[in-house]
């Protein structure tokens, strides 16, 4: 799944081309110029990601594969973070390849990164360097601090038959950095899908110091987990909203929500018109404001232009207030020709908790701040379990395992579905999820009856996913929930009956009894076996209902003999029957 959500990916970056690079526009039918555009995507996919650059003419303009480039694909120049990286990229056009086969000492013997540095205009065979390189080799010799630079060599394949020193000495001895197929998918696909691939490592913010006779609060706050350093300050509106329109879901990390779920809130409306429908600074008195935490807060006065001053962060996010940077970064968004007058002499307070070490990440203290701070909307207990270090671990190892997205946030995966980068059929909703191992564990009754809230309160959602770690088990669980959805759906004479309809969890939990093992849940045969399991309960269903049925313990449930499914499946007996019952068949 991982493999095909890249292609899926590549191929969309490919229809982001213009249509007069043609050799992104091809007849998908002719599978050598398919996966040489693909090849050419993958490229364009690092330099998104890692480097943020989101228009495909811009990326175009760093690529340099081709013949006679000195074995360089693509380079960027990083004149922010004086670093140049110089890429070597290995596409490969199957996943069997993709994730095992080797990138060799040839390929990077064609690596000549000395000579393209230093200014040579042929190469080690005394052919002349391609325009392209001849065109990195210009903006490089106009810069004027080139000894402050480190030069580093970015290897898009799987390398692992060479040591350290031999890697070096093939490559002029530079830095480099290997993306193998692994961290392909962990560092490349899935931020992109997600939409926090572009990391706000540092921000800059612009404010005015008009009427400031003191610009920031500064003061230190002893807490639980010891004391903090805070800044308060108030900046203009235009720049949270420029802030957040960039940034969206790389600056919400740590935040319970995500960018797309904050769309769907009465409050923006009203947060909105007291940006565009009034001229005064009501709003920096009005507005609880942002909270941030960083790694660092800089504020120099003395920026060379009069009253402007200037705060720079390393590393922040936002905790509180992401509703208020949502809707300034929508309003920053609709306006038109760039004309941004309408935030003219508005301010939003900004709290900055600068986080001495990282230890001070501590992420039920950041919940904490968030649920007391946080009075412009409710939380929902999902939510506020959302970053929770369980949820991150299952969303880690269910793609890491399967190639699908358990959208621990509601809307994480937007970005991805709307862009076509993953088919929604791979995004896991997590109510879905954890009813369905629940009923797996054997309370089929509270999966049934139990709400969203019920299931994600913190103690509750904890002893349900007590055994997270038994991450093959929950996700044979849910797509066990995904095939008896279809078998509703499409077969209504299944011998399940109306047990589809209100008995899902005590079908998946009546699985969940008979058994099965980690070594037979693999995602080549996945669905294939939940339908082997569901087809080996069902042949026994019609047994379970007159069993249970028959029961004296279950009389409140029938009704002149027929049992009341929609009530059954949520009472006292159930969980038991189920057992009993399968436990029997099992044996």
């Amino acid at each position: 799944m991982k493999y095909k959500t890249l292609l899926n990916t590549l191929d969309q970056i490919c229809e982001e081309a213009p249509d007069n690079f043609t050799s992104y526009k091809v007849d998908k039918t002719d599978l050598d110029l398919l996966n040489q555009a693909r090849s050419k995507a993958f490229v364009h996919l690092f330099l998104k990601v890692k480097f943020g650059i989101t228009s495909f003419v811009e990326r175009q303009d760093f690529i340099t594969e081709g013949t006679q480039d000195g074995g360089v694909d693509a380079y960027y120049i990083d004149k922010e973070n004086k670093k140049i990286s110089l890429i070597q990229s290995k596409f490969r056009t199957t996943k069997d390849n993709f994730e095992k086969k080797k990138i060799t000492a040839n390929d990077l013997v064609s690596m000549e990164i000395q000579r393209i540095l230093k200014g040579e205009k042929e190469d080690s065979r005394g052919n002349d360097f391609s325009s392209k390189i001849k065109k990195f080799q210009n903006e490089w010799s106009k810069i004027s601090d080139q000894a402050y630079y480190k030069y580093c060599v970015i290897i898009l394949g799987n390398l692992e038959n060479y040591t350290d020193e031999q890697i070096k000495r093939i490559i002029d001895n530079s830095d480099y950095e290997i993306f193998d197929f692994d961290r392909t998918y962990k560092e490349l696909v899935f931020p992109l899908c997600s939409g926090t691939y572009y990391d706000p490592k540092e921000i800059k913010i612009t404010i005015d110091l008009v009427n400031k006779e003191q610009s920031t609060l500064k003061q230190k706050i002893s807490t639980n987990l010891g004391e903090f350093p805070i800044r308060v300050i108030f900046v203009p509106t235009k720049e949270i909203g420029r802030i957040m329109s960039k940034y969206k879901n790389s600056i919400l990390k740590y935040n319970p929500r995500n960018y797309l779920s904050l769309s769907n809130n009465k409050v923006n409306r009203k947060i909105m018109e007291s940006i565009t429908k009034n001229n005064a600074n009501d709003f920096a008195i009005y507005n609880n404001g942002v909270t941030i935490i960083a790694d660092s807060f800089e504020l120099t006065e003395t920026t060379g232009t009069k009253d402007v001053g200037q705060v720079i962060m390393l590393n922040p996010q936002i905790i509180n207030g992401g509703q208020t940077a949502y809707v300034l970064s929508r309003i920053y968004e609709d306006q038109k020709e760039e004309d941004y007058s309408i935030f003219d002499g508005k301010e939003v307070m900004l709290k900055v908790m600068i986080l001495t070490n990282k230890t001070d990440l501590n992420i039920e203290f950041i919940e904490q701040i968030s649920n007391a701070t946080n009075q412009q909307t409710r939380v929902e207990e999902a939510d506020r379990r959302s970053n929770d270090k369980i949820q991150i671990a299952i969303e880690e190892a269910i793609f890491d395992t399967f190639g699908y997205f358990y959208e621990r946030k509601r809307g994480e995966f937007f970005n991805g579905i709307e862009k076509k980068y993953i088919d929604k059929k791979l995004v896991i909703n997590r109510y879905d999820l954890v009813k369905a191992y629940l009923a797996w564990q054997g309370d089929a009754a509270n999966a049934r009856r139990s709400g969203t809230d019920a299931m994600f309160k913190e103690k509750r959602f904890k002893e349900i996913m007590k055994k997270y770690a038994d991450v093959k088990k929950m996700f044979f669980a849910y797509k066990l929930l995904v095939n008896i959805e279809s078998l509703e759906k499409n077969s209504k004479d299944h011998k399940f009956g109306i047990s589809m309809k209100y008995g899902k969890m005590g079908i998946i939990s009546a699985v969940g009894v008979l058994g099965i093992s980690n070594e037979d849940i693999k995602i080549e045969n996945i669905d294939e076996l939940a339908k082997q399991k569901l087809g080996e309960v069902s042949s026994v269903w019609e047994g379970f209902i007159d069993y249970v049925t028959k029961k004296s313990e279950n009389s409140s449930y029938i009704s002149e003999n027929v049992l009341d499914q929609d009530v059954y499946y949520k009472g006292s007996t159930v969980n038991g029957d189920i057992k009993k019952f399968f436990q029997k068949k099992h044996t």
